[in-house]
């Protein structure tokens, strides 16, 4: 893996987050949408948040220890986007693009019969969420966008950069040695993991913290991802900005302080949506709800909470 950057894990295959969690879900299981299965799973009770994780090709697992206090409240629906995680690991390449990928999250709003929802997206999940506020304004309460990847093709490879300027010598050594084991070389999962754990450490503000970032490589890692390379078309060249200024639901976008974005993208997504609010924290970077766990819980939830009343 050439940078340890979101970059990266697109071009050069990615791998899925997952843990084993005790709590009880209304449900949870395969659920065939929009011509294949997404691996589904609901908590809570109130008004509908659908969750959309990261990665690309992460899976709903990272996130729903971090988001289950919101379950309190409201009705949480994680899912696993396609060739992701627990979903079916093989589909039509021609539905490898984002507007397939937006049309599973409406098609699942359907199936599960809801209403208007809450659309929270996580950094590559931030511009899926983005696209599905462009194209179904009508389905939505509100709009949640937790470090999420730029609108622009070009603010993003920006970002990237930034990034990439961090890395170290010693990051070097360190992921040339795990590449050049055995166990890499057979795609061992743990193998897998240790590189794609050393490429997040730096988007955290305590590097240390990227130990409690629960990282799951399923068995055909590399499958998926090739299938995913498909996607690559629609990441070349983009800009939502000019549409989202028509996205006039409540937003929230929400950074770490030690995030590129928080400089970059973070401030112009904020100034074209036009009923946004900004939320930077302090001390954090791409994962807060690992790093500022208080933090971040009364910004979305006090954000949720005012979404809610109107």
């Amino acid at each position: 893996m050439a940078k340890p950057t979101l970059l990266a894990a697109i071009t050069c295959v990615v791998i899925g987050c997952a843990a084993e969690h005790s709590e009880r879900a209304s449900e949870e299981g395969l659920r065939l949408i929009n011509s294949t299965e997404l691996y589904v799973k609901r908590i809570g009770s109130g008004e509908p948040i659908v969750v959309v994780h990261g990665g690309p090709m992460l899976d709903h697992g990272y996130l729903l220890p971090h988001l289950q206090p919101l379950a309190q409240s409201y009705q949480l629906t994680f899912f696993d986007q396609r060739l992701s995680g627990r979903s079916a690991p093989q589909v039509d390449s021609a539905s490898v693009r984002i507007a397939t990928f937006v049309e599973d999250i409406e098609q699942l709003r359907l199936s599960l019969g809801l209403e208007r929802i809450h659309l929270m997206g996580h950094s590559w999940g931030g511009l899926l969420a983005m696209h599905y506020a462009i194209k179904y304004p009508q389905s939505l309460r509100s709009l949640i966008l937790l470090n999420s990847m730029s609108a622009s093709s070009a603010i993003w490879q920006e970002e990237e950069r930034v990034l990439a300027r961090q890395i170290t010598a010693a990051d070097s050594i360190e992921r040339e040695t795990i590449r050049e084991t055995d166990a890499y070389a057979r795609r061992d999962p743990e193998a897998i993991a240790r590189l794609l754990r050393l490429s997040f450490r730096l988007q955290f503000r305590d590097t240390s913290r990227v130990n409690d970032l629960r990282l799951y490589v399923p068995a055909d890692y590399a499958e998926r991802s090739r299938q995913f390379g498909y996607m690559m078309v629609d990441l070349a060249d983009f800009d939502l900005h000019d549409q989202l200024t028509a996205v006039t639901v409540p937003t929230l976008t929400l950074y770490g302080s030690h995030e590129p974005a928080a400089q970059l993208s973070g401030p112009l997504l904020h100034q074209q949506l036009p009923n946004s609010e900004l939320v930077i924290l302090d001390e954090a970077g791409h994962f807060p709800f690992i790093e500022q766990p208080e933090a971040f819980f009364d910004a979305v939830s006090g954000f949720l909470d005012r979404a809610s009343g109107q």
